[in-house]
């Protein structure tokens, strides 16, 4: 468990760890060797797990606030070339997603295309109003927050569908995605977990994703019914057992089940992310 506040001390497992510049949103690799994260200066920025080897993947022009690094990181096969991207958000243009190859030095990242799901009647999702990219690395997929003005919702994009993707769950924000099962399994489960309203606090809630169909998912399940002040930030492990959230408290994880209570982390608020293990 890792666990950001905007410092350069990161907590990983209970040890703070000097990054040398300030880290915020990190998002591990896949394979749990590196972290991406957003530095002091706005950049994105990519180390080692441990916060050595820092390597600036792209400068922020200015003006321009850039949040929540995601990895596409997909194998080659036989339709596809291997990737190994980042996707992130920034607030130019109205707020929009863009992509850059993870390895790159002072890249030059390029606005990230959004195509619908086919058949008659589907329309493009819009291009603007959209943040929180969060990423399962296999097949290319993510999902990502849509601001459309009174409220939020989740959409999805899949690169293994030829970029295709649309609206998946309405009313909710702040999405981390996971694919239970992993590489390991010949049919992985999409899971999401996500922020939701609910008498005047936000809560953290699960729900299984289909990426096939435009939104068909099963009902969320409220994994912080209880809650008396916002959880926010929420965070899945690769295994899709565990769930992180921040609260003005401190850190928290539940079960992904809802199973059993919660159990507090930290003391102070903080971005929490897992580190895949490998």
């Amino acid at each position: 468990m890792v666990v950001a506040d905007g410092s350069a001390k990161v907590l990983m497992n209970g040890k703070a760890v000097d990054f040398g510049t300030e880290v915020h949103d990190p998002a591990f690799s896949p394979d749990g060797k590196h972290v991406a994260f957003i530095d002091g200066g706005g950049n994105l920025v990519v180390a080692n797990a441990d916060g050595s080897g820092r390597t600036e993947v792209a400068k922020n022009p200015g003006g321009q606030r850039w949040s929540h690094p995601t990895w596409q990181a997909t194998p080659a096969d036989q339709y596809r070339p291997a990737r190994d991207n980042l996707f992130f958000a920034s607030t130019a243009g109205g707020t929009t997603l863009w992509q850059v190859v993870a390895t790159a030095h002072d890249g030059k990242p390029q606005q990230l295309g959004l195509g619908s799901f086919s058949g008659e009647g589907e329309n493009p999702p819009p291009m603007t109003g959209n943040q929180w990219p969060a990423g399962a690395g296999r097949f290319g997929a993510a999902v990502y927050e849509h601001d459309n003005g009174s409220s939020s919702d989740l959409f999805i994009r899949d690169d293994y569908l030829r970029q295709q993707g649309g609206l998946s769950i309405k009313d909710a924000a702040q999405p981390a995605y996971t694919l239970v099962g992993g590489s390991s399994s010949d049919d992985p489960k999409p899971e999401v977990v996500f922020v939701r309203t609910v008498r005047g606090h936000q809560h953290v809630f699960v729900s299984s994703l289909e990426t096939a169909t435009g939104g068909q998912a099963s009902t969320p399940k409220d994994l912080t019914p209880n809650a008396t002040a916002d959880c926010t930030m929420p965070a899945v492990s690769a295994d899709g057992k565990t769930v992180a959230y921040s609260t003005p408290a401190g850190v928290f994880t539940v079960s992904a089940d809802g199973s059993g209570t919660a159990k507090q982390i930290t003391n102070t608020p903080g971005f929490p992310a897992f580190r895949p293990a490998f």
